[in-house]
């Protein structure tokens, strides 16, 4: 992962940290830049409370960066168990994986799409009288849509693609936050 898409790499050597899971985390970040090219500076596996690396730090670095928490990391099923728990284990972790790369996303498209976001929740909830998204935490619901389609596909629901959408299509236009080579977002299916 780290040599494939020239990424830096934190935490991976924490206790706890075992290799099916590096391998499924791995699986899910190529995955992911593939279909959703960002510069992506790296990838660290951190502790609750350890800060993250896509604030600007001290140093004022605004590179983005994938941090995902240790602790709501699934932990890898025992051989003995691992026929019966395989596929949720790592659905689990790529869902983890999916939820923090829609941040990076946002960020990356300098949370352009938060005003579409809460206009798709909006529209969403008076037309159904009720809505899964939040109406008050845009970027949650962009979260959420990018997640929804990322795991179901062609059968995510018309919100999610509209937010999905929204969040690439943002993340895809000119950016402020990273000063290196120029990326373009390939959008897919298109």
């Amino acid at each position: 992962m780290a040599a494939g898409h020239s990424l830096e790499t934190r935490g991976f050597d924490r206790e706890g940290m075992d290799v099916r899971t590096v391998r499924e985390i791995a699986s899910a970040i190529d995955r992911l830049l593939t279909k959703y090219p960002i510069p992506l500076r790296g990838i660290a596996i951190g502790a609750s409370g350890d800060g993250s690396p896509n604030e600007p730090g001290p140093q004022h670095d605004i590179a983005l960066w994938i941090v995902l928490d240790q602790a709501a990391l699934p932990q890898s099923p025992g051989a003995a168990r691992r026929r019966w728990f395989g596929r949720g284990f790592e659905r689990a972790v790529f869902t983890a994986v999916v939820r923090e790369y829609a941040r990076v996303l946002d960020r990356a498209g300098n949370f352009r799409a938060h005003q579409q976001a809460w206009q798709t929740v909006v529209t969403d909830s008076l037309n159904s009288r009720r809505t899964n998204y939040d109406l008050l935490d845009p970027a949650a619901a962009l979260i959420d849509g990018f997640t929804e389609v990322n795991l179901r596909g062609k059968r995510a629901g018309k919100t999610a693609k509209l937010l999905h959408d929204a969040l690439v299509d943002a993340a895809s236009g000119p950016s402020t936050l990273v000063d290196s080579t120029d990326v373009s977002l390939a959008r897919p299916g298109r």
